[in-house]
């Protein structure tokens, strides 16, 4: 069983990657992107919110990160950060994906690093 490793930021953490998926799930919509563009980042958003959520759900029972899940997020993260660039759209539909996915990989990689790193 692993060691209590909580943290008031490893909480945070784990909420901010989960609305960062929310984010970027709705941005395109909102932002009125390109058919191919809404399609694709809507269903990886969907996809990047069961994994963010399995990371929250893990932390939370568990007190420490999953290597398995943060790793997943942060992969989401670095897609949603990646993909405005690939598909070529608008600024706002830019700016929120990308805004999102930085929330993302950076708040997941934490939790990886974390889970990662051997017990204090």
């Amino acid at each position: 069983m692993p060691s209590d490793r909580s943290t008031p930021f490893l909480t945070v953490s784990a909420v901010v990657a989960l609305l960062g998926c929310l984010l970027v799930t709705v941005t395109p919509v909102v932002a009125g992107a390109s058919r191919a563009f809404t399609g694709s980042l809507v269903t990886s958003g969907l996809l990047g919110v069961v994994f963010a959520g399995q990371n929250l759900r893990l932390y939370r029972r568990r007190s420490s990160p999953s290597m398995p899940a943060a790793t997943l997020t942060t992969i989401f993260g670095g897609w949603f950060m990646l993909a405005p660039l690939i598909y070529d759209v608008g600024f706002l539909a830019t700016a929120g994906t990308q805004l999102g996915g930085l929330l993302v990989s950076a708040f997941a990689l934490y939790m990886l690093v974390a889970a990662i790193e051997p017990p204090y």
